[in-house]
Formats: C-alpha cells, structure tokens, sequence
C-alpha cells in the first residue's frame, strides 16, 4: 500500500465526528445482533458466520456506501431460513429489526461525510421512519403468527382484499407524510 492512501485513511480517521462514530458501532453491532437472535433461536453458535458477519459488517462501517451491507443482510437471512426457517418465534421479529436498523444506519452513515455531523432534523426523521418500519414489520410479524396457529380454509379473495386495504391505507400515510414534509 502506498504512504498517499495510507495517509488518506488515517487522516479520515481523525477526521470522523463523535456521531459518525456511533453510526459506525450501531452498523458494526445490529447484524450481530441478528446472528445472536438466529443463536437464541437455535441454541447453538454458527463461529464461521459470525467471523464473516463481523468482518463485512466492520467493512461496511468503513465503506458504508459499498455493497457489503447487502452481503451481510443477505447472509443473516440465508443462515435463518437455513437454519430456523419458523414465523412463530419472537426471534424472528428481532432479527428482522435488527437487519432494518443495520440498514437504516448503514444508509444514513453513506449519505454524509465522516467528519459532517448529521442535522437533528435529519436524526428525528430516520429514526421515526426506521421505527415506523420496525412497528410494522413486528405487527406484520404478529398478524402472521395469528393467522398460522388459526385452523381454518383459506379464503383467497379475502386475503387480496386484505392486502388492499393495507396497500390503501399505507399509500395515504406515506401521502401525508410527504404533504407534511413539504
């Protein structure tokens, strides 16, 4: 390696803010977490997985605008369906929130400068919509969970209606938010 790049990664590392720092550690440790959530689940660690999660979370901390965050989101979720591949467990809503919060994270870090520092503004607006995803994810989460230990046929048609409805009513909450934001 050349003294120049060298120099470059070192004086970006003094030069990255407080903030882009904990951005950094949340984006190392929430896919960890969706590992330790597979591991509770399970009850037996995967130590090859968690080398290879730690080192491309670690790298899309460095990099977070590179593809790793995807390679590592996906082998997180190929080692639960591998592996658990059950909807009604608690684990999986907290591995599912774990991945949102490593992406969010990972995506908010690329979109800013080490050394800038993210607007309050910016913060509140991420983290009501990352929790906004979380909510959902875990009532989805729940109303699957309901439908799966219920005994009854299927009713194709009341299910697309269902989703309709769902798709209607998150397209209006999506439209005001975009009319409040204005």
């Amino acid at each position: 390696m050349n003294s120049a790049k060298l120099q470059g990664w070192i004086d970006e590392l003094h030069g990255t803010s407080r903030q882009q720092w904990w951005l950094r550690l949340v984006t190392v440790l929430a896919p960890l977490g969706a590992l330790f959530a597979v591991t509770a689940e399970v009850g037996t660690w995967w130590p090859f997985g968690l080398v290879v999660v730690t080192v491309l979370a670690c790298a899309s901390a460095i990099q977070p605008d590179s593809h790793t965050a995807l390679v590592a989101i996906a082998v997180c979720a190929a080692h639960w369906l591998i592996t658990v591949d059950r909807v009604d467990t608690p684990w999986l809503p907290a591995a599912s929130v774990c991945l949102l919060a490593y992406h969010a994270v990972n995506a908010l870090a690329a979109a800013f400068p080490t050394g800038g520092k993210v607007p309050t503004a910016t913060l509140v607006r991420w983290l009501r919509r990352t929790m906004f995803g979380a909510s959902v994810t875990v009532g989805m989460w729940l109303l699957v969970v309901l439908l799966d230990r219920r005994d009854a046929p299927g009713n194709g048609l009341l299910t697309a209606l269902a989703l309709a409805i769902l798709a209607g009513a998150m397209f209006m909450i999506r439209a005001r938010s975009v009319q409040a934001s204005r």
